[in-house]
């Protein structure tokens, strides 16, 4: 497999897996400082037989070899058959504060998560580091290790990176966030009915009038799942915090023609064409922005 959205550039030692299949993902150094790019480069024309599949430095991963083939990390067999190998620039000496610096661990996160959650192989995979224990009983253990665990759970290797510095924590907290993204903290759309039966639209931060019909289309659209609408049955409620939440009131915006005939277009245009999930966001967005650039008043 391939992560798309990063660069590829194939490694000169690629090897054939026995069975194309990865269970564990095992953590590297490169014992330098250099860049990803570098080592990616080097790659292609490295005749030690040492490979990896990624390379990660400050800013970036680069994809080296896929993720079916085996790469030459582990110094083991074991490791080598069964291991996706992660190479991130630095060194065993360097401390827990230069490896918070200077790690794209967003970045990594984003492509080990997507690596977990597309091979199949990996389901049930652990967000943890493996004990040395169990890596020996279980060689095909679904967590993280490091070079020197592998060193200790099969040998033939002299190699104990990442270092006793290496911030394991962050790095299972960047895949967990890229596993679980937080949701968007996105302010309800409130359709607003007063005890005179006039309509308001508002997001928290502004309001205005609706007509019957922007609220129709308002609804429509809600009910499509573009967003989430709350309706309220009077002011009255939306203001009283103990029944219904601390919701706030705000007061009237007057927003000029051009901003409530954007507001009109977007309820229109989703009415009148069907809503694909890659429309959301857009339409919410321009929602929000209607409601609160250009306020006049």
């Amino acid at each position: 497999m391939r992560v798309p959205g990063i660069p590829y550039v194939q490694g000169r030692n690629d090897y054939t897996d026995v069975d194309g299949r990865k269970y564990g993902i095992a953590i590297h150094n490169t014992a330098n400082d250099a860049s990803d790019e570098g080592e990616a480069a080097y790659a292609t024309r490295r005749t030690d037989g040492i490979s990896s599949h990624f390379y990660c430095d400050a800013d970036s991963v680069i994809q080296s070899i896929d993720t079916d083939d085996r790469v030459g990390h582990a110094g083991s067999a074991i490791g080598n058959e069964n291991a996706i190998a992660v190479e991130i620039t630095g060194g065993n000496g360097m401390s827990r504060a230069w490896w918070l610096a200077n790690v794209a661990w967003d970045k990594l996160g984003w492509v080990l998560a997507y690596v977990i959650t597309h091979d199949p192989d990996f389901a049930g995979f652990q967000v943890r580091r493996a004990s040395v224990a169990e890596m020996k009983t279980n060689p095909r253990v679904k967590a993280f290790y490091g070079h020197n665990d592998m060193r200790l759970a099969w040998g033939h290797t002299t190699h104990t990176d990442p270092g006793p510095n290496f911030p394991w924590d962050r790095l299972f907290a960047a895949v967990n966030t890229a596993l679980n993204p937080p949701l968007q903290e996105v302010p309800d759309m409130l359709v607003l009915f007063t005890d005179e039966g006039k309509k308001w639209v508002g997001d928290g931060v502004t309001r205005r009038p609706l007509t019957d019909a922007e609220a129709s289309d308002l609804q429509h659209i809600a009910s499509k799942g573009a967003l989430k609408l709350t309706v309220w049955a009077d002011m009255a409620e939306v203001a009283n915090p103990g029944a219904f939440g601390a919701v706030p009131v705000v007061p009237e915006a007057v927003l000029s023609e051009a901003q409530v005939e954007k507001i009109a277009a977007q309820l229109i245009a989703a009415t009148d064409n069907p809503l694909d999930e890659a429309d959301k966001p857009a339409i919410v967005a321009a929602l929000k922005q209607a409601l609160r650039e250009g306020v006049e008043g």
